[in-house]
């Protein structure tokens, strides 16, 4: 199997790396979201508060994963 080698143009890289501001933000907007839904615990019934602390935990893992492809990126 051959692996090409690591494209070497700052175009690519500064591409990458404002897809990874977009990133960043919908997965903090996720991740927002699914604390708002999960703090609505004392207002509505458990299943939304369930589903909101799952969002909030999705959008945490993004965003970690995210991180993790800018390190990719870099090195």
């Amino acid at each position: 199997m051959n692996i090409a080698n690591k494209d070497p143009s700052k175009g690519h890289f500064a591409v990458s790396i404002v897809k990874s501001i977009f990133r960043f933000v919908a997965s903090g907007l996720m991740a927002v979201a699914g604390y708002i839904l999960w703090t609505a615990n004392e207002y509505t019934d458990i299943f939304i508060a369930d589903t909101g602390f799952l969002l909030m935990l999705g959008g945490i893992v993004l965003f970690l994963a995210e991180v993790l492809g800018i390190v990719e990126e870099i090195v």
